[in-house]
């Protein structure tokens, strides 16, 4: 069981670290090729190139001074989070929540992009708008959508069915009983 559960921490943490890098790669494009605050057309209906750079958490907290003081703290707060869905997924002994853990642990590693950008350069890249939604957004942003809006929903599904599953040692009872 040790075995197959550090197979799944490399899977998980080795992909994290792919898309996390795959962000950072595709940042250095965007702003090296993309021009600042200017539309650019794609094929692809409903995409635009917007490069931008969003300075911090002010959206959520107002207007914030200390970024690199607030990074510290995403940071901090990304290791709980990881360190957490690592034992949740050892733990777990369901094969299906097992996928989910990895699969949400490695976006969790992928989308620390944003943290580490802002404190290291005090800035995240956003470079598209994807419609219909107004603002610009980058790669990380779409693995915590993927978390958000995908991933969990998937769960608390999951959660729900199996608790109105009748459980396989409940079946065999009343069968017994009768």
């Amino acid at each position: 069981m040790i075995i197959n559960n550090k197979k799944h921490l490399i899977f998980a943490y080795g992909w994290g670290l792919a898309l996390l890098i795959l962000d950072f790669v595709v940042k250095y494009f965007a702003n090296a090729y993309l021009n600042f605050q200017e539309r650019t057309a794609t094929f692809l209906k409903g995409l635009t190139f917007y490069l931008t750079h969003n300075t911090g958490y002010h959206y959520i907290f107002g207007n914030i001074e200390n970024h690199k003081l607030w990074s510290m703290f995403g940071l901090l707060m990304l290791f709980v989070l990881l360190y957490s869905l690592t034992k949740s997924m050892i733990r777990e002994e369901n094969p299906f929540y097992k996928k989910l853990y990895k699969v949400i642990l490695m976006l969790t590693v992928g989308a620390g992009g944003n943290v580490l950008e802002i404190l290291f350069t005090g800035k995240a890249t956003d470079f598209f708008i994807l419609e219909p939604f107004p603002w610009p957004s980058n790669i990380c942003d779409q693995y915590i959508n993927g978390i958000i809006y995908i991933i969990m929903p998937i769960m608390i599904i999951k959660l729900i069915i199996d608790k109105f599953k009748p459980s396989k040692d409940n079946s065999a009872e009343t069968n017994t009983d009768s």
